[in-house]
């Protein structure tokens, strides 16, 4: 009888190591932000069905966009401006997700920052691009890589919503997902670079101008940018 008892109570503490708790205050708001998603890549996919093959090319293929459109493969508008949002959407949800779980101490602020990063860095892609490219006289490389980072964005967008799914129901893999998920984020950010420089090359630009612009006004700001926001995790990081 006692070893019964024993049993029984070794088997429950067994179980209550295997089941991972979660925090129901948040889970419904990320269900809901996920299902967003899908309601958003499902008004893209109505507007164009062909909208995922137009994206896939547009992405791995290096004709240009000018090349693409020449071609007939041509993303609907409305189907671009909802894909944007589901990667902002889905980038900051997972950010969100990730900071909540994990055991990092985070202000309101630098949690505010990290969640909006990727909508940020998008935007700020948008503008130093056409800044540059109308300072020094280069515009069609303004409309070329313009298109290229949204495209970037969006396909990055499916991705990784794909793989936040499958991850939020394997909480397991909570300390994987930043490789799984930070890896395609950089991915796609890599790919836009190569991308971009060999468009750039192909328009005439100087690749001199092209690594002062990489320095001086995407890497150099955002590195700036991270010191400011994380003084102490930049300096541990570092030390």
């Amino acid at each position: 009888m006692q070893l019964s008892g024993q049993f029984f109570t070794t088997s429950a503490a067994n179980e209550a190591m295997v089941l991972t708790e979660r925090s129901s205050n948040y889970s419904y708001l990320i269900i809901a932000a996920l299902g967003l998603c899908l309601l958003l890549i499902s008004a893209a996919r109505l507007r164009q069905r062909e909208v995922f093959l137009i994206l896939g090319q547009n992405a791995f293929f290096f004709n240009s966009p000018a090349e693409q459109y020449k071609n007939g493969i041509r993303e609907n508008p409305l189907s671009s401006i909802f894909l944007v949002f589901q990667y902002i959407i889905v980038s900051g949800t997972y950010i969100y997700w990730y900071n909540h779980f994990s055991i990092v101490d985070f202000n309101t602020y630098q949690t505010i920052v990290l969640t909006t990063f990727p909508g940020i860095l998008l935007l700020y892609h948008l503008f130093t691009i056409s800044l540059a490219g109308t300072v020094t006289g280069f515009g069609p490389i303004i409309q070329e890589v313009n298109q290229l980072t949204l495209t970037m964005a969006q396909t990055a967008g499916i991705v990784i919503l794909i793989e936040f799914f499958f991850i939020y129901f394997q909480p397991e893999l909570l300390s994987e997902s930043k490789l799984i998920i930070g890896g395609t984020f950089l991915f796609f950010i890599v790919l836009r670079i190569i991308r971009a420089f060999y468009h750039a090359l192909q328009l005439g630009v100087s690749w001199y101008y092209i690594i002062l612009y990489l320095w001086t006004l995407e890497i150099l700001p955002l590195l700036i940018g991270m010191k400011l926001v994380f003084p102490g995790e930049i300096s541990s990081w570092l030390g």
